[in-house]
This record gives structure tokens, C-alpha cells and sequence, in this order.
């Protein structure tokens, strides 16, 4: 990710657990993992900093919290736009190429978390990534231990 400042932070996918590495220019590392149906988490030494949630059956609707913040990632009517919003107010706008939502603007007047932005984007370019965690693979610091059934005693 950069801006007209410079590079903010490098992305690497690693497409056999799914999951994406977030290095900040500042040397913090992030991980961003599919935790299950519609859910990505953002670690920072394990743990969590921020997560996306799917809200729409179609993906087109996502909340983007971390502990000091919230905001919603919607799909604008116009094909291959974004946007971010805290209640109805829009705070960003994201758009696409015509080929691919490899690379995708960003046109943020006030400024919004980086974490928000990659998970965004990560929602966004990598959607089925996002909509589910695949089966025989299990990402990077998910627990997998059984748990009980709702209602065991």
C-alpha cells in the first residue's frame, strides 16, 4: 500500500492457508485470517487488532471493527465501487480497475486505520478467501479444538 508520501505497508498472500502478511513500513507485522463463513481476523502477535464481517448473503455488505473503532464496507451501486461509512456518512471511497481488484484506489478525505484498509481490500480482491475457510485447510492460528454443542451441559 502506498500513498503520495510513499510506501505505508507491503501485502504477501500465501494462497495454500489463505491468509495474507501485512508489513508496516514501521516493521509491525500483521497476518490477515479467514476464521470461518464471512469472517476475517487481523493479528498482531496473535492477537486480534481488528476483524471484518460479512453482513450480506451476496458479500456486499461488511462491518470493519477493531476495539476503538467501527465502520461499514458497503458495494456502491456503480460496478467495481466500494465505499466506507460510519453510520450513513460516507469516509472513503474504493475503485477497482476494469480487470481486477488486484490494485484499487483509495479516496479517503478524512483518514481511516490501515488495518480497515487492508481488510477491506481483502474482503474485496480475495472474496472467497473471506466467505469461507476451505475445508482441509486450516489457516494459521485458527483453534481448531472441538467445542461442545449449543445447549450440552
Amino acid at each position: 500500500m502506498s500513498t503520495s508520501d510513499g510506501v505505508v505497508a507491503a501485502m504477501t498472500r500465501h494462497p495454500r492457508d489463505h491468509t495474507s502478511t501485512v508489513e508496516l513500513s514501521d516493521g509491525t507485522r500483521w497476518r490477515l485470517v479467514p476464521a470461518g463463513w464471512g469472517l476475517v481476523r487481523a493479528l498482531e502477535d496473535g492477537v486480534e487488532i481488528a476483524r471484518i464481517t460479512r453482513r450480506s448473503w451476496l458479500g456486499r455488505h461488511w462491518d470493519l471493527a477493531a476495539p476503538t473503532w467501527h465502520y461499514h464496507l458497503v458495494s456502491d451501486p456503480m460496478p467495481r465501487r466500494w465505499y466506507v461509512a460510519v453510520g450513513d456518512q460516507v469516509v472513503a471511497r474504493i475503485a477497482g480497475s476494469l480487470v481486477s481488484y488486484n490494485r484499487v484506489d483509495i479516496d479517503a478525505p478524512l483518514g481511516i486505520p490501515l488495518a480497515a484498509t487492508m481488510l477491506a481490500w481483502h474482503a474485496i480482491a480475495r472474496p472467497w478467501e473471506a466467505a469461507a475457510r476451505p475445508a482441509g485447510l486450516i489457516p494459521v492460528g485458527i483453534d481448531t479444538a472441538p467445542r461442545p454443542a449449543a445447549g450440552a451441559a
